[in-house]
């Protein structure tokens, strides 16, 4: 019989999720066979542990659940309709049943912070609230106060998103005074929230600057640009030596600085989703007196700017450019966990209805370096299905 201890579990989903990155980094196939094999015994496994109270709130089988989700983004297995979306429920249930005890421990903290981001990324596309809000955390969950202040913001932001779905939804004959001074609230919460966001990008610690170098990236070295082209499904035409979009190299002092500001740039996403709803219901409203919301020409240039900002972190990230700003060959210097959270960010922007043409294909061009050279590939898979002409828009701003 298999062993369904915890532990055993959890070795074999972190198995499977480091052989599916090996491979995909290696291009050795068996890699992915061993890797199948461990996420076989892990699923079997992870169905015995979740039968039994005790075992099923364990730090091991929550954070065995974690890992099977990052294998199968890694792998490339997750639905294309919804790639951050498995175990969703699974990974709320578990963390709920166990209560303010699983703060006690750091390997506890964090995995509540991994996963909290799981669920905020599904919590986001389905424009609902958190599943975990900020009264299920402790304050100083994380050590780092920067890392602390941008998660907090996220929920904030994805709160706001729901609520504002939920005004939306409300019928129109019943939208009675109540409501309208609801709506008030959200407006001045979304544009509170945003500055705040704008405050933190324009006032780094000054250890914290980055500078850019105006140099044209493709997505590729000099070394992997055929196995970058024909993953990711380009044709070798000359356009990687003529890229579609003027970019840019942004070198930064530290990896976990370029993180932390691409995270707190992607809490601006839900935001301005929340923008363009409240923007349709006061049009709807004509005569009653809101606070005034950013301009669509705004918004479009504030997501060019993020667009911009994220795609030009990217080289330095995946170390084809080093802290010199010269052209490096190195492999992957991101972890994982960084790579998912900035293929989720590209996916959502990605997903923005009226882009212009070239910020889009720069970001095709980046989802799939990350796929390459983040050993992830959800990144080629959403390249992909981003390339298509009939995929569905998750929003738009028109």
């Amino acid at each position: 019989m298999y062993d369904a201890s915890p532990s055993i579990c959890f070795t074999e989903a972190v198995s499977a999720a480091a052989l599916a990155y090996m491979a995909n980094t290696s291009s050795i196939d068996r890699l992915n066979k061993m890797a199948q094999e461990s996420y076989g015994r892990a699923l079997a496994g992870m169905m015995l542990a979740m039968s039994n109270k005790v075992t099923a709130t364990s730090d091991e089988t929550l954070a065995a659940v974690a890992a099977l989700s990052v294998y199968e983004a890694i792998s490339g297995r997750k639905s294309r309709k919804e790639p951050f979306t498995l175990h969703r429920l699974g990974l709320s249930t578990i963390l709920k049943l166990r209560g303010p005890d699983q703060f006690q421990s750091s390997f506890g903290r964090d995995v509540f912070v991994a996963i909290n981001k799981i669920l905020l990324w599904r919590d986001l596309q389905d424009q609902r609230r958190p599943t975990l809000g900020l009264a299920d955390w402790p304050v100083g969950l994380y050590s780092n106060p920067a890392m602390e202040f941008s998660a907090r913001l996220a929920v904030r932001a994805v709160d706001l998103c729901g609520r504002t779905r939920e005004a939306a939804e409300v019928a129109h004959a019943d939208r009675d005074v109540e409501w309208l001074q609801n709506l008030g609230i959200l407006i001045q919460d979304a544009l509170d929230i945003d500055q705040e966001v704008q405050q933190h990008l324009d006032n780094p610690p000054k250890n914290w600057h980055w500078w850019s170098l105006p140099v044209p990236w493709t997505g590729t070295t000099a070394s992997n640009t055929s196995s970058s082209s024909s993953e990711s499904g380009e044709s070798d035409d000359g356009q990687h030596s003529s890229p579609m979009y003027p970019s840019r190299i942004d070198i930064y002092p530290s990896l976990t600085i370029a993180t932390h500001w691409n995270t707190v740039r992607g809490n601006r996403l839900p935001i301005f989703r929340t923008f363009r709803t409240l923007s349709l219901l006061t049009r709807q409203h004509p005569l009653v007196a809101f606070p005034a919301l950013p301009s669509l020409a705004d918004l479009h240039k504030s997501l060019d700017t993020i667009i911009t900002d994220i795609c030009a972190s990217v080289p330095f990230l995946v170390g084809d450019f080093d802290a010199s700003g010269a052209l490096s060959d190195t492999s992957a210097r991101i972890q994982g966990g960084h790579v998912l959270s900035l293929i989720w960010a590209l996916h959502m922007l990605c997903g923005i209805d009226g882009l212009e043409p070239g910020l889009k294909a720069w970001m095709l061009k980046v989802l799939a370096r990350m796929g390459t050279a983040g050993g992830v590939k959800q990144g080629l898979v959403l390249s992909k299905l981003h390339s298509e002409p009939t995929v569905p828009k998750l929003w738009g701003l028109t």
